[in-house]
């Protein structure tokens, strides 16, 4: 079963986003984040957000992982914060460091590029957000906001200052792209559904233009009917291309990568009909799918900074890493999975959520999210990708790491 944006069971939700949908008001939580409380905002296309300063790109950074159950196997909302050294060394504190919000699954958490403020999709389809002081304790900024959408996923703007936020429903139930503001204490306010259509389930900003996304919807402004994949201006609201990825319209699309050249894309389908695969789409001159690749489950995507490889996360019992090549010189097969990742510790258990740096230092490094852990697997310019570490938490229900998130 995919977990990494598949809108899986939100279709049940439209009670919930109707209730959020007449919310008129936003008032910011305290600190306290305690459970519970949510917060709602209407839309507001005058509203500005807050245009951050990305930092140093050789840094201790810090990741975050939520801990999605409890003792008992009932949902949990805790979520911990380790440590990344300069070196990429993870490590978890002696005395774990830890909030609680909302039960996060599905989509990995983002930072703005500060690394200041978190916002994850929680699986009650509210955005929680936290904010990472350089000195001081984690603190909740929204435990559970509501912007009149059901969140599967969230795509932040370059400059921090915006979101978008992926509803799988239907177009009727308010599914679509939604925008949310994010001011510069974290708070949140939304503008409202910008991209109608439906079905949106996975994005991701074009390397060489960010105005620009590809996006995973069943439907976007008034794209042709049997289209799952979509070139969007998001400055401009409006469709530039839409494809048929797959050449049916069973798909349930859990990720999607474009390489830095922004000539490819790979998009995987891990839905229950068809699934274990993934299409290769061609974004230049136009979108178009070139190539269909068998994969087992795919519940994650990732594209190497180095422009050279991929890799993708094979969960649902299947629990492997598989690396990819990459040569946009081969027009008609630019992609080949080379096999699955030669493993420098035990075999991944449910890999779901990853999160990559593409900066400084430790440019390459992904943080991979698995069952009672957190596995660091490294790209490297020659097109090489190494296993470098697995740290384990330990055994129990409690430990179990539902998504993660590293500071750019």
């Amino acid at each position: 079963m995919a977990l990494l944006l598949d809108g899986c069971g939100s279709s049940s939700n439209d009670a919930t986003i109707d209730d959020a949908a007449t919310a008129d008001s936003a008032a910011p939580l305290s600190d306290s984040g305690s459970e519970g409380s949510r917060e709602t905002g209407s839309p507001n296309d005058g509203a500005t957000g807050c245009v951050r300063t990305i930092a140093a790109a050789d840094r201790p950074r810090k990741v975050v992982v939520s801990h999605p159950f409890v003792a008992s196997g009932m949902k949990g909302k805790e979520y911990e914060v380790l440590d990344l050294a300069v070196d990429g060394t993870l490590t978890r504190p002696t005395t774990p460091v830890t909030f609680a919000m909302g039960t996060a699954l599905n989509a990995p958490i983002v930072f703005t590029p500060d690394g200041e403020v978190g916002l994850v999709a929680q699986d009650d389809g509210s955005i929680g957000v936290f904010r990472l002081p350089a000195n001081g304790a984690p603190a909740v900024v929204h435990a559970a906001f509501q912007g009149g959408f059901y969140a599967g996923g969230i795509v932040l703007a370059p400059d921090g200052s915006h979101a978008w936020v992926l509803d799988s429903n239907t177009g009727p139930n308010g599914g679509g792209v939604y925008e949310v503001v994010i001011a510069c204490d974290g708070t949140l306010m939304s503008r409202g559904l910008v991209i109608p259509g439906g079905g949106a389930t996975a994005m991701a900003l074009l390397p060489t233009d960010p105005t620009k996304a590809l996006l995973a919807a069943r439907k976007a402004f008034q794209s042709p009917a049997n289209t799952d994949v979509h070139l969007v201006d998001l400055a401009a609201h409006t469709l530039i291309g839409s494809a048929a990825a797959f050449g049916d319209t069973d798909a349930i699309v859990s990720s999607v990568a474009i390489m830095p050249d922004g000539k490819y894309a790979l998009v995987a389908d891990d839905g229950v009909t068809v699934g274990s695969r993934m299409a290769v789409m061609s974004l230049v001159p136009a979108v178009a799918p070139v190539a269909v690749l068998p994969t087992p489950y795919p519940a994650a995507v990732v594209a190497s900074p180095f422009g050279n490889a991929a890799i993708v996360l094979n969960d649902d019992s299947t629990d492997e890493i598989h690396t990819l090549s990459y040569d946009a010189t081969k027009p008609a097969a630019p992609f080949v999975i080379t096999g699955e990742l030669a493993y420098a510790f035990p075999k991944p258990q449910i890999p779901v959520t990853a999160a990559l740096i593409d900066r400084g230092a430790l440019r390459g490094t992904v943080l991979i999210g698995e069952n009672v852990g957190v596995r660091r697997v490294v790209f490297a310019a020659s097109g090489a990708v190494t296993d470098a570490q697995k740290l384990s938490f330990p055994d129990g229900i409690p430990n179990v790491v539902g998504v993660v998130g590293v500071q750019p």
